[in-house]
């Protein structure tokens, strides 16, 4: 399959990395809105040609995969025309503003036959597939902890009131709808969705969220989101059972780097460096990205519906999610 990609950051340039490690997939053109970019990236990535016309690009019939990482706001946009086109799309997180219009591209999607699915890395990982599998040995699931926390290279530039995309409600930025984001797919992956959920957000100068707390009311526990843009800490995760405590560390949710198993039930956690570490369920783990783009294409080419139908319904839940986080602290673009 030839792919084109939109946008210019260092996301597409991690994924077209990517692209070179994944069988039957091959990167053929990019599109920038400008044209000297457009020409400079094509050409630091040695694609085949490069347009700076969106029309043009996604008309090219020798294009069958569009991969987008435009700004947040751009997505839904973007997506519907390449579904329009009868292209496949693999859209970055997050999938699109609103619930409403994630279930109008998966129907734009069956109507022309194509197939969609949202770049989200950590529920494709083995790590997080290893996380699942274990799930029964810690017992009754009491607390789940998530913290993905970065200090973004946008936010000095935020406190002297220059907003970027980054923090910019109606460009869709903000820690909710970018680490937050991570979070929810790692909980909602696991547990489905929640009997309800309550958002608790620290509120810039422009309305954003420059971090926040997602509260996740589930009928035997809570899931405890934390992400934060304006702040940094250790990243990790923790899922707390009467038994023992399944521990995921040295990256954030979205990667899943490192997983233990830390049995039996008792003063355990925090004793990494103590010697007393638990057991190791993960593995040592490629690239994260090459674990969706794998099986998005194996997904198109097996047309697997299956999946399909998981990685729909997996995105629709989060976005429901993220509606109603919005909605509470009314956080409008």
């Amino acid at each position: 399959m030839e792919v084109g990609t939109i946008g210019s950051g260092i996301i597409v340039d991690r994924m077209i990395d990517t692209i070179k490690q994944v069988n039957g997939i091959r990167l053929n053109a990019v599109y920038s809105r400008n044209e000297e970019r457009a020409m400079e990236f094509a050409k630091s990535h040695e694609a085949d040609r490069f347009f700076w016309d969106l029309d043009q690009f996604l008309s090219d019939p020798d294009l069958d995969v569009i991969y987008i990482a435009s700004p947040n706001s751009l997505h839904y946009e973007q997506a519907k025309k390449a579904l329009e086109h009868k292209k496949h799309v693999l859209l970055e997180k997050p999938f699109c503003s609103t619930e409403e219009q994630a279930k109008e591209l998966f129907e734009i999607a069956r109507k022309n036959g194509v197939m969609i699915m949202e770049a989200i890395t950590n529920i494709h990982t083995p790590n997080y597939q290893a996380v699942k599998s274990h799930l029964k040995e810690i017992g009754s699931i009491k607390i789940v902890q998530c913290n993905f926390s970065q200090y973004s290279s946008r936010y000095d530039q935020y406190k002297r009131k220059e907003v970027t995309n980054a923090f910019d409600p109606k460009m869709d930025g903000g820690a909710l709808m970018d680490i937050n984001y991570y979070n929810l797919h790692f909980v909602v992956g696991l547990f489905g969705m929640p009997k309800a959920l309550h958002y608790f957000m620290n509120q810039g100068f422009n309305g954003i969220d420059t971090s926040g707390i997602l509260v996740l009311e589930y009928p035997e526990f809570t899931a405890v989101c934390v992400g934060a843009k304006d702040s940094s800490s250790p990243n990790c995760v923790y899922i707390q059972g009467e038994e023992g405590t399944v521990r995921i560390d040295q990256a954030s949710s979205g990667v899943c780097e490192h997983v233990d198993l830390l049995l039996p039930k008792g003063d355990m956690i925090g004793k990494k460096n103590s010697g007393n570490q638990g057991q190791e369920i993960g593995i040592d783990q490629g690239f994260h990205m090459y674990y969706e783009l794998s099986d998005f294409v194996d997904m198109i080419e097996k047309n697997d519906q299956n999946a399909y139908s998981a990685y729909e319904d997996q995105t629709l839940k989060v976005m429901k999610l993220v509606d109603e986080a919005k909605k509470q602290r009314k956080i409008e673009r």
